[in-house]
């Protein structure tokens, strides 16, 4: 039986049509808006997720560039780099009570110290990591490193950190680094340099900061959601600073330093190359601290250092300013030969030269009787230079002062040299309100008044009279050596002084028997088989009961290798306290030479 299939038809009302038309646009609407929900959150908000993503997951950790080295002239390693550890908080500025109990017991701090380290610390750019503590103990840090899954908030990060290895030996040249200031960074940033590097502030390290310095690197890591490492993204290495080399010898350095120390001398001893201006020495006494400068001190530390009465900051071989007393006679002489001054003329010391109601008189008392130049020199005669400054004047004085630098820095490469006094008639009436007087330039003469030198300038002085008119500017880098064996030199520039040769071999001579003469100044520097010309001088003060005491000079007197100014504040006579320094650098430099 064939079954036929029944077809049936639904007829639907008018109303059941409106039902289903709105349930479709219902539908579209729905996925309408997921589409666009979808579409705005891949392509419009993609840049911010992909931000949010990478400060989430990826860590930026800038590899610090070692500074470069620094080695003394036999290549003695001075200054070098070593680990430094600061801690930093992984949550920024946010805390609780029980993080901040577990710091305080894990670090030894009250809990006021934590809260506020917290709150100030810096924070890094793109890590938001806060540096609570820039400088602790490597035994601190290597404690929290061993316990870091208890304090997954912490972490210690290691640096490169200066070391001077001789600590205090040297610290005026050397100098030392510290935190870039505020007003350092907003002048240095676009160089490179960022908010917590650490900068040259004094010396070598000042000086030649772009040398030494080197280039940061970066690491690009990726961290899970504990803070983990997973793996490196990308790495650029950084680039190891230059290293220098300097002129100075650290051996000759230390004896002169030791003696001054064990004598508790105030002082400067500077020693110099005339015919390269090569500095071998150049002590200030008292020196500093320099790895406790450079790291996190007390506040009682600081002051000890930088209210003490003696002064250890200051470096007394280029910002001291003194009077020179009677090793300027030598630039007193040569002004009046000169003139015309006829060095083998005598002139009668009664021990006084007076004008008028005017007196001046002689270290000796009853005078040094019949005094011709070389006599004025070996005995210190002041009368001689008292009569010849009241006949010549002023002018040709400071005019060969000039000459030989006197009143203006030197050029040494290092920051902070002062360049004394050179005083003439018109500063006399800018800073005084007084006219020049005859007795200022007797005053003059001597190496008194107003006058006042650096230590450095008076051996540079005497460096012109060893080669008999010229010299190079003092230098303390011999070169500088980039990481791949490229080395600069270093050259003191030649400078040149036009005066009668002729003149100052008569000054020589008269300076040697200073020396060798029973009677003379300086015969405590005597030395078998070497000729040593020099001069000492006792300066009056106002400091200090007894005067200051100096000696300059060089050697060997007919082919100098070296010029020396010793300098002792308050040390009395210069025959003595200066002369004996002197006498240990030539003993121990010839003994250097020989061997």
């Amino acid at each position: 039986m064939k079954l036929k299939r029944k077809i049936l038809s639904v007829k639907l009302k008018k109303s059941d049509k409106g039902r289903g038309k709105n349930f479709l646009i219902i539908v579209v609407i729905i996925y309408s808006l997921i589409f666009a929900r979808l579409f705005f959150m891949q392509i419009v908000k993609v840049e911010k997720y992909k931000k949010m993503s990478n400060k989430n997951s990826v860590k930026v950790k800038r590899i610090n560039g070692y500074r470069g080295k620094i080695y003394d002239s036999d290549g003695k390693l001075l200054v070098n780099n070593e680990a430094g550890y600061r801690l930093v908080y992984l949550n920024g500025r946010k805390y609780d009570e029980k993080k901040i109990n577990e710091m305080s017991k894990l670090l030894g701090y009250n809990k006021k110290v934590i809260e506020k380290r917290i709150k100030y610390g810096e924070i890094y750019n793109y890590t938001r990591e806060n540096v609570i503590f820039d400088d602790i103990s490597k035994e601190k840090a290597h404690k929290i490193m061993e316990k870091k899954s208890d304090y997954p908030y912490l972490e210690v990060q290691i640096y490169s950190k200066r070391k001077y290895l001789y600590n205090s030996l040297g610290s005026h040249i050397l100098g030392y680094v510290r935190n870039v200031s505020s007003d350092e960074y907003e002048k240095m940033k676009d160089s490179g340099y960022k908010k917590d590097d650490i900068i040259g502030k004094q010396g070598i390290e000042k000086k030649y900061e772009p040398y030494l310095r080197g280039e940061h690197g970066y690491k690009y890591i990726e961290v899970n959601a504990h803070n983990r490492f997973v793996k490196t993204l990308e790495e650029k290495k950084p680039k190891i600073g230059d290293d220098i080399y300097l002129t100075v010898d650290f051996d000759l350095q230390q004896k002169i330093t030791d003696y001054m120390n064990t004598k508790k001398m105030k002082g400067a001893f500077v020693a110099i190359e005339p015919k390269t201006g090569r500095i071998i020495t150049m002590v200030s006494n008292p020196e500093y601290p320099l790895n406790t400068i450079i790291s996190r001190m007390t506040t009682k530390e600081w002051n000890n250092i930088m209210f003490n009465k003696d002064r250890p900051l200051e470096n007394r071989a280029i910002t001291g300013r003194y009077p020179p007393g009677s090793i300027f006679k030598i630039l007193s002489a040569l002004a009046f030969l000169e003139e015309g001054l006829n060095p083998k003329e005598e002139f009668f010391d009664p021990g006084y030269y007076q004008i008028g109601k005017w007196k001046w008189r002689s270290w000796k008392r009853g005078g040094h009787g019949y005094t011709d130049l070389a006599k004025s020199l070996i005995e210190s005669v002041n009368y001689y230079y008292y009569r010849a400054a009241d006949k010549y004047g002023r002018k040709k004085m400071l005019e060969v002062a000039d000459a030989f630098g006197i009143g203006k820095n030197t050029g040494i490469d290092i920051p902070g040299e002062k360049p004394g006094l050179l005083p003439d008639n018109e500063w006399k009436k800018s800073k005084l309100k007084e006219p020049w007087y005859t007795g200022d330039s007797i005053n003059l003469s001597i190496g008194q008044g107003y006058l006042l030198v650096t230590p450095l300038q008076m051996a540079k002085a005497y460096s012109i009279l060893a080669n008999k008119g010229y010299t190079y500017t003092p230098h303390l880098v011999e070169k500088i050596v980039t990481e791949e064996g490229k080395i600069k030199e270093i050259k003191g520039k030649r400078e040149e002084v036009k005066y009668n040769k002729r003149y100052m071999e008569e000054i020589k001579e008269a300076l040697v028997q200073t020396v060798e003469a029973k009677d003379g100044t300086a015969k405590r520097l005597r030395t078998k088989g070497v000729r040593v010309a020099a001069k000492t001088g006792s300066a009056q003060n106002s400091k200090y009961k007894k005067p200051h005491s100096w000696v300059s000079g060089y050697f060997p007197a007919d082919k100098p290798e070296i010029a020396f100014t010793a300098f002792i504040e308050g040390g009395g006579s210069g025959g003595k306290e200066a002369a004996e320094v002197a006498k240990i650098f030539i003993d121990a430099y010839l003994k250097k030479e020989k061997n």
